[in-house]
């Protein structure tokens, strides 16, 4: 009867058959050649741009409204502060006292004819060909001539009878900041409003999709 061939040696099979196979690495290492799995791609970050227009909505409004009311504030207050200095002469005929270089306006009531003045003084200048429209003590008074103090001192004006109304000419550049102030409030406002709106609704929209 024949025998099956025996083997030998270090490359002899074990007792009960088979290759040794390596076994798992303790602590279920991944074995030496396996498939590593790949790591989960990092959630993408929301975009910031909805809290930006926010905050640069509520900046731009509390800046325009703060800068557009103090210039309204300083501009109307220049035309406030010249119009303390009018004088109305009922008769036609008084004293004004003048700075020094201070340009000074001539007015009579609207609808009445400009009359003829003199004027005498420390030293009296040529006016300024600014025109100015002053509502006074309910009357409205329309400028006419005017002439420019170059010394400081007291000047006296006659116009024969006719009320006229002495004082500087109106603050242009005074109206112009205070309606420029308006403006820059009221426009600031609405521009600031609507990014603040445009980032509420896509925050909005956005936490809805979540």
């Amino acid at each position: 009867m024949t025998q099956p061939p025996s083997y030998s040696g270090p490359l002899a099979p074990p007792p009960g058959g088979g290759w040794n196979q390596p076994g798992p690495q303790p602590g279920g290492a991944p074995q030496p050649g396996g498939w590593n799995q790949s790591a989960a791609a990092p959630a993408k970050k929301p975009s910031k741009a909805p809290k930006v227009l926010i905050i640069l909505g509520a900046v731009i409004i509390g800046l325009s409204l703060v800068i557009g009311i103090v210039t309204a504030v300083i501009g109307f207050g220049q035309v406030a502060s010249g119009a303390e200095k009018y004088q109305i002469l009922e008769s036609g005929s008084g004293t004004y006292t003048a700075e020094a270089d201070e340009t000074v306006q001539l007015y009579a009531e609207e609808g009445t004819p400009a009359p003829q003045c003199t004027i005498d003084g420390p030293a009296v200048g040529e006016g300024t060909i600014q025109t100015s429209g002053f509502g006074n003590e309910g009357r409205e008074w329309d400028s006419f001539d005017s002439f420019t103090a170059e010394e400081a001192g007291d000047y006296t004006i006659d116009c024969g009878g006719t009320p006229v109304m002495i004082g500087p000419p109106v603050s242009i550049g005074g109206i112009f900041a205070g309606l420029g102030g308006i403006f820059l409030a009221i426009g600031g406002g609405v521009l600031g409003f609507l990014l603040l709106v445009v980032g509420v609704i896509i925050l909005l929209v956005r936490r809805g999709r979540d």
